[in-house]
């Protein structure tokens, strides 16, 4: 063969391989237009649009316009949540069918980024100083980074990307406010609950449902809940509950509505008195006699005036003198794992309690034969146990921890039920408003009549714990650095979002959720990994290397012949 023909040969494969290369990089391009994909290796598929999400963005409405304003000069971190809210963004516009209209606008310098400043504060979108780390020098920046939504005449805006965690979370819960009607949440208020009222205990949980789009009312239960509230929330009841409150709930349940619970089968009390200079003021535990007992008894649920102590307990926070303190005791209980056997519980790493109360199944529901099918949501571990007695609680720095007793776990702290319930007033008398009561067969003017079964739609939780989610446990302890504490927040709107029977968001909120501590790795593993990482490397370098010689070596005695 002679060296010009070769010569020329290769030259063509040359060109092809070019041209061939040149034409699959431009059909990817052309296919990457019309269909969107991103290879997703978390295990909670992180960076990929939950389902919810999806379904969200597809059935707008209408058209939505959004707007990313970013400093075109980000430094890390946030040159990251950059591109982390750009790619996220753009996936949303690729699921809405063309509604989602996305645009990127980039703020430099001189007169046009004014301009474009203006344009992100009108709609809410803020400058914010950021420190950030460069050439070995800490400085303060002023940077844009924040989203815009418009939608109709509404307008919403992210005014700050810090975190890619939530991210996803409060886009489709911006989307969610603005684009569907907002389901009512109703929170109890005539027994001692805790309110949506500021300083009432439940702030952060009302912000949380504002953030996911519901709408809450305070609620009496004197009149009939309003047809238009959705779950009616009974936390922290602490007050005897006169018949005409049962009633009204009774009947909200049988309407085919929603109903939790979260109510404490114990108080802890402070005894009055003062004590000697120095001593700690003790706790004990008084049966907390809400008397909904026949209520709850009529749909197969009971919640036990006792306390469970567990030794798989957590660090709570005591407030010992005028300071407070982190200590393990069993009446902090940590609750984990949780069954997966529901939709409340996915992907739930586990939830914290404090002074918690059995929760126990009776009548037909004990035995699984009643109308009303229960699932177990959360249990103590088999290191639990009753207090045979009365139970005081001595917070301090030489605090006794209580020796367990023969009444031992596991035992059942929530249950979730749906079904047709019955209801606990069939064959009574109908309770009317001033507490009169009438018969069931006679009819008055503006009297409904009563209910005695509830459709298949109805649904009911109950939790024999309340401090879990008021402002002072979830607070204290996130401000105390324990994170943990935030799990109690997702887990209370999963259950919220199930009674509302509207969880297209309750996955995009668990994102991330679940615990993944690592594992001790052996010391021989460790070696062998520092042994991998400083030889194989240069290994693969001189491995390389020795075959690109006998490939030239080859190839110059083929010349030679």
């Amino acid at each position: 063969m002679s060296k010009p023909l070769h010569k020329s040969r290769t030259a063509v494969n040359a060109a092809l391989f070019v041209g061939l290369s040149i034409g699959a990089i431009a059909a990817a391009n052309v296919v990457s237009l019309r269909h969107f994909g991103r290879l997703d290796m978390t295990k909670d598929k992180v960076y990929t649009l939950a389902a919810g999400s999806r379904d969200l963005v597809a059935k707008l409405p209408d058209r939505m316009n959004v707007k990313l304003f970013m400093s075109e000069e980000l430094k890390p971190p946030f040159k990251q949540h950059a591109q982390f809210a750009r790619d996220l963004l753009s996936e949303y516009a690729t699921y809405s069918q063309g509604k989602f209209n996305l645009e990127v606008i980039k703020i430099g310098d001189g007169e046009e980024a004014r301009k474009k400043e203006e344009e992100a504060s009108k709609c809410g979108v803020q400058k914010s100083n950021r420190g950030v780390v460069s050439a070995n020098k800490f400085e303060i920046g002023s940077t844009f980074l924040g989203v815009c939504f418009s939608y109709g005449d509404k307008t919403e805006a992210i005014p700050v990307i810090d975190r890619d965690e939530g991210l996803e979370f409060q886009i489709s819960g911006l989307i969610k406010q603005m684009t569907v009607k907002k389901k009512k949440i109703g929170f109890a208020t005539s027994e001692g609950e805790l309110s949506l009222a500021h300083g009432s205990g439940l702030q952060l949980l009302s912000e949380q449902l504002k953030a996911s789009g519901y709408e809450t009312i305070n609620v009496e239960l004197k009149a009939m809940v309003s047809s238009d509230i959705d779950v009616l929330m009974i936390i922290g009841a602490k007050q005897p509950f006169s018949e005409r409150a049962k009633y009204v709930v009774d009947q909200f349940l049988m309407s085919g509505k929603s109903v939790a619970f979260f109510v404490d089968g114990q108080q802890m009390q402070t005894p009055r008195g003062q004590m000697a200079p120095g001593m700690e003021m003790p706790q004990i535990a008084q049966a907390n006699d809400t008397q909904l007992d026949d209520l709850l008894g009529a749909y197969g649920v009971k919640i036990k005036q006792d306390m469970v102590l567990d030794k798989r307990n957590f660090p709570g926070l005591v407030n010992v003198g005028q300071q407070m303190y982190l200590m393990n005791h069993p009446v902090f209980l940590k609750v984990t794992p949780l069954p997966q056997n529901h939709p409340i519980n996915e992907s739930m790493p586990g939830a914290l309690l404090s002074y918690a109360s059995v929760v126990e199944l009776v009548g037909d529901a004990k035995d699984g034969k009643g109308p009303v099918q229960f699932t177990k949501l959360m249990e103590s571990s088999n290191q639990s146990w009753r207090p045979s007695g009365p139970f005081v609680f001595m917070p301090g720095p030489q605090m006794q921890i209580p020796t367990p007793n023969e009444d031992k776990g596991p035992f059942a702290l929530g249950v979730v039920g749906q079904g047709k319930f019955k209801s606990a007033f069939a064959g009574k008398q109908i309770v009317k408003e001033d507490g009169s009561k009438l018969a069931p067969d006679q009819s008055q003017p503006g009297i409904d009549p009563m209910k005695t079964e509830a459709p298949e739609t109805a649904r009911l939780v109950v939790i024999g714990d309340s401090d879990f989610i008021s402002d002072q446990f979830i607070g204290t302890g996130a401000r105390a650095g324990l994170r943990d504490y935030l799990a109690n927040l997702v887990y209370t709107m999963n259950v919220i979002d199930w009674l509302a029977q509207d969880e297209a968001l309750a996955a995009v909120r668990k994102k991330g959720m679940r615990s993944r501590p690592l594992d001790q790795v052996s010391e021989s593993t460790v070696t062998m990994v520092k042994l991998l990482n400083i030889g194989a490397l240069p290994g693969l370098i001189l491995l390389i290397g020795l075959i690109r010689f006998r490939l030239r070596q080859s190839a110059r005695q083929s010349a030679k012949l």
